[in-house]
Order: structure tokens, then C-alpha cells, then sequence
């Protein structure tokens, strides 16, 4: 049994080969029957393929094809991989580190607290010995 994947490409790439992980061979379009090796693809262009499947798990590897650079593949395992519409986006996106979550954590909370120390009437205010001019009266 196989499952088919739809393919969506999120950015421009001189060339990709798309291959099945069981047999390790190019796949091709179900809908256009084309060969997905070293295919130049534009943003929102879209597969369809048949992937493999060996314990109801399989798997996609995406290569970018660029002539005499050597690119690291791109796997996807199916169907974890799969967004909410079942499909994977090429390239996948970037993940952020647990060290970034943190540092980003602690930014926003300085800047709640420097926000909450500068609102009208906070300790701030009335340590600066502001106490503003009634309306009305000069």
C-alpha cells in the first residue's frame, strides 16, 4: 500500500529530486506522470506522489540537485509530517532552538515589566514627583 502526498514548494530551487525511502528512486506526479528528478520548481508549484509505506510509516526525501554543490536531503516521514490539509511543504521551516524560546521569553517579560513600571500612576511616576496640572486652573 502507498500513500499519496501532495507536494507543495514554498521557494524557488534551480533543481529537486523527489524519491520514495523504501525503493530510493525518483517518484513520479500521479496527475502528469513526470519523473521528479532534477526538476527546476517555482514557488506554489505542486506533486502528487506515491510513497511507500512499511508499518503504516513512510517517508519522502527531498534533494535540491545543483551541479557540483552537494546538498544535505530533506526527509519527511509520513504521515507525521503531514500538515492539517495532508501535504508537505518544501523546504521544511526552520525550528527555533529552546535557547532562543528562552531568551525570547525573558525579553518579553523585561519588556512587560518596564511597560507596567512606566503606565500613569505607577511608583515610577510618583518617584519622578510628577504630578501633572489640574485642568482648568493655572
Amino acid at each position: 500500500m502507498a500513500y499519496e502526498v501532495e507536494l507543495y514548494i514554498a521557494s524557488t530551487h534551480a533543481s529537486i529530486t523527489v524519491k520514495d525511502w523504501l525503493s530510493d528512486s525518483p517518484c513520479a506526479d500521479v496527475q502528469t506522470g513526470k519523473k521528479l528528478e532534477n526538476v527546476p520548481v517555482n514557488p506554489r508549484d505542486t506533486f502528487h506522489v506515491l510513497i511507500g509505506q512499511q508499518d503504516g510509516v513512510g517517508a519522502v526525501i527531498i534533494h535540491e540537485t545543483v551541479s557540483g554543490v552537494t546538498h544535505v536531503p530533506t526527509e519527511y516521514e509520513i504521515p507525521a509530517d503531514l500538515d492539517g490539509t495532508g501535504k508537505i511543504t518544501f523546504p521544511k521551516g526552520k525550528s527555533a532552538l529552546q535557547s532562543q524560546l528562552d531568551n525570547l521569553d525573558a525579553q518579553v517579560k523585561a519588556l512587560a515589566s518596564q511597560a507596567a513600571s512606566n503606565k500613569p500612576g505607577s511608583n515610577e511616576a510618583a518617584r519622578s514627583g510628577s504630578q501633572g496640572t489640574p485642568r482648568g486652573k493655572k
